[in-house]
């Protein structure tokens, strides 16, 4: 049968069960005018076992070209191909007010000492590629399967204060793709990591701290930085004193690692997390707000935003017409309230909103925020800027990173999430923090 099926971006075509391996999120769209390589475990489509002999290439809008399709078994041998010495194009974070404190560059912090698996030591390199920061770079080995090198016992340990997120910059050699990279960090035990890629790497709890899935695997041939909130891998407050670097197949080179605090500067190069372009639940869909504001809603703006209905650039998702902020550097936002047709919520809803990032002025965050008595009740993606709320709470609750600019995405919030089950919403206010974002339909979907 067909009911095995993964999927990147937006959640537009109807085949199989969410969440289910009839319809399996892969996580965000890969970056465009470059070959990517896409890998699912057959695990998670339910294929271990089988025999295979059919295969659909599905698209929804835009053109795609594809080439070498298979499968690759754990045991198979990893090319071991001489990456190019030609110097990287690097892909440097933009300005922001954020301050990086770097922990790991050009050498292991003081007192730490350091050991490999897998094949792996403290290989550090000064070419192929060239380091992004300093003079030298530390590089995994090729190896096929889990192969890592960590340190520990730093008597300089990195503290990190709520807020900061954790960076590390990665090269990955595009002649020996890894299927994953998981980064761990020690704060008394290991259980903080975080991974890209492929769920292969068979450490901590799926979905927790432990093993916090931060996105698809960045583009190979080209220094990226990956970012991860502390709060996600449970750091905020905590004092670390050793990290991991883990592959899982092909060669990583890493380099310099740390911590950003305050409001950290958005990076080009950040993964976007699968969370961002949340698939579709399953059940009835309930739109609230769609072409017009809802009966007996009065709309504002703050911040240069009004209520700017567009009906092009982009063309609407949905209806005849979105609402669009303005184009502008901080915080802007258009917001509604005392709408006499209220948006019902009840146990087990999924609240959504349907966005379009301006590719040419993308924000470096999004929240939305419900009113029903009180407007306690805010997610977030993106970079936590907007200093509404008590972060960690539903008055302030982060549902990943932002979506891939030039493209209409879902993003979606359990009810649950902002304590809104079993409420009544009157009121709703789009924020935008920096750019430009077009909102469309939005409402709720029940089970």
């Amino acid at each position: 049968n067909w009911e095995h099926r993964a999927f990147w971006g937006a959640n537009q075509i109807n085949y199989g069960t969410n969440n289910t391996p009839g319809r399996v999120n892969m996580g965000a769209l890969p970056a465009t005018g470059q070959w990517v390589r896409l890998e699912v475990p057959a695990a998670a489509v339910a294929l271990e076992g089988a025999a295979v002999q059919g295969m659909c290439f599905s698209l929804y809008n835009g053109r795609a070209t594809w080439d070498a399709t298979g499968k690759t078994a754990t045991t198979s041998t990893t090319t071991t191909t001489t990456p190019t010495t030609t110097t990287p194009t690097t892909t440097t974070p933009t300005s922001g007010t954020g301050t990086d404190t770097d922990w790991v560059n050009d050498g292991l912090p003081a007192g730490a000492v350091g050991a490999g698996t897998g094949g792996d030591s403290w290989m550090w390199v000064s070419a192929s590629p060239t380091p992004f920061s300093g003079a030298k770079a530390h590089q995994s080995n090729v190896a096929a399967g889990l192969h890592e090198h960590f340190f520990n016992w730093a008597s300089a340990p990195l503290t990190l204060a709520t807020g900061d997120k954790l960076y590390t910059y990665v090269y990955l050699d595009p002649a020996n793709m890894p299927s994953e990279i998981m980064l761990s960090w020690c704060a008394g035990n290991w259980e903080h990591r975080a991974y890209w890629g492929a769920d292969k790497i068979n450490y901590g709890t799926r979905g927790t701290a432990g093993r916090y899935y931060a996105g698809a695997l960045p583009a190979g041939s080209q220094w990226v930085r990956l970012e991860v909130p502390a709060i996600a891998v449970a750091l905020e407050g905590s004092t670390v004193t050793g990290m991991c670097f883990s592959t899982f197949d092909g060669r990583v080179t890493y380099d310099k690692t740390g911590k950003s605090s305050g409001s950290a500067a958005t990076t080009t190069a950040t993964v976007s997390a699968a969370t961002a372009t949340t698939a579709a639940a399953t059940g009835t869909e309930w739109v609230w707000l769609d072409d017009a504001l809802p009966a007996g809603a009065i709309g504002a703006g703050a911040g240069g935003d009004t209520w700017n209905w567009t009906s092009a650039n982009p063309a609407p998702i949905s209806g005849s017409r979105a609402h669009q902020s303005a184009l502008a550097a901080g915080l802007h936002e258009h917001v509604f309230n005392w709408a006499t047709a209220t948006m019902t919520v009840a146990a087990g809803d999924t609240l959504y909103a349907y966005v379009y990032l301006d590719p040419a002025n993308p924000p470096t965050q999004i929240m939305l925020s419900w009113g029903a008595g009180n407007w306690e009740h805010r997610a977030y993606w993106g970079a936590d800027r907007i200093d509404y709320g008590t972060r960690g709470t539903p008055g302030r609750y982060y549902a990943g990173a932002l979506p891939a600019a030039g493209q209409w995405v879902r993003l979606e919030v359990p009810a649950s999430a902002v304590a809104l089950e079993g409420t009544s919403v009157q009121a709703l206010c789009f924020s935008t923090f920096d750019g430009r974002v077009t909102y469309d339909k939005t409402g709720k979907i029940s089970r």
